[in-house]
């Protein structure tokens, strides 16, 4: 259960791997960060992976500032199918390839980021070709393949559990073209790995770790009610940011002890996705 009489601030953010700043305009296909609470709520949009993680640290320094709770969604695996961990670092814990990953990735402040020379260097570690997938073409090679048809023999798993019950949801190896969310991936989990170690133990990572925390990270997929937000889009908004700010609503609409139940679930190894199975009573949540 969540802390008797704390106000949760719900936050959640639509990553992008863009390898230059977004425009200065919003945009598709960017970051969007929507944030709904006692003291805001608003979605606010952000060129750089640089500059959102900022702009989280700030908001959830302010939250806590005041004796509040922040629950964290981001739209990207958490994980990779199982035996990924163990194959990379030697142990099945998660948060080792979160390590790995900040320690390899290099990504400036400008977007320019190293991600296809790392998603190489991991698939050499396998045996075949693969499991990443997807580039430019004239950055592919013989051990980071264009296409994913080109890779065999690599022993892993096309999808996480959590992913064949969604079908829907992209697989985690790919790097490139629609629905790249690998890449997303690749940027995302040295940020928030960057979170952990700021944080400490005031911060916990659903279903990895059960402790009570003062922020609460768990992955989520925006699309998860898609219906209910193309319903609810005001007039000219971007689909990115409708995406966040309604299922934002959604989440906080929860009663405290379910919201708390619901980011308990799924797989200790390879991660879950947030409110999978409960799409009706996450809309139910929106009210009218």
């Amino acid at each position: 259960m969540g802390r008797t009489g704390v106000t949760d601030t719900i936050f959640m953010v639509d990553w992008s791997a863009r390898s230059a700043p977004s425009p200065a305009r919003p945009v598709k296909d960017a970051i969007f960060v929507a944030e709904h609470g006692p003291e805001a709520e608003a979605v606010s949009y952000h060129r750089t992976r640089g500059a959102a993680l900022a702009h989280l640290v700030g908001r959830f320094d302010a939250v806590l500032e005041r004796g509040g709770r922040v629950i964290a969604g981001f739209d990207f695996p958490f994980a990779y199918p199982a035996g990924f961990a163990a194959a990379l670092t030697g142990t099945e814990d998660p948060f080792a390839i979160w390590r790995w990953l900040a320690e390899a990735i290099a990504d400036d402040g400008q977007n320019a980021n190293n991600r296809w020379d790392v998603a190489e260097a991991m698939n050499a570690r396998f045996p075949g070709v693969g499991p990443f997938w997807g580039c430019p073409a004239a950055r592919a090679s013989a051990a980071l393949p264009a296409r994913g048809s080109l890779r065999h023999g690599h022993g892993m798993e096309e999808r996480r559990r959590v992913e064949r019950l969604l079908p829907r949801a992209q697989p985690c190896w790919k790097l490139f073209t629609t629905g790249s969310v690998g890449s997303q991936t690749l940027l995302g989990l040295p940020r928030l790995q960057a979170l952990r170690e700021r944080y400490g133990a005031r911060l916990a990572v659903r279903p990895f770790e059960d402790r009570e925390a003062d922020i609460v990270l768990a992955e989520v997929y925006p699309s998860l009610i898609d219906g209910a937000v193309k319903a609810r889009a005001w007039p000219g908004e971007i689909p990115d940011a409708a995406q966040v700010r309604v299922l934002a609503q959604a989440f906080a609409g929860l009663g405290p002890g379910r919201l708390d139940a619901m980011l308990r679930e799924g797989d200790r190894e390879e991660g879950w996705i947030a409110g999978l199975g409960h799409e009706a009573e996450l809309i139910a949540a929106l009210g009218d």
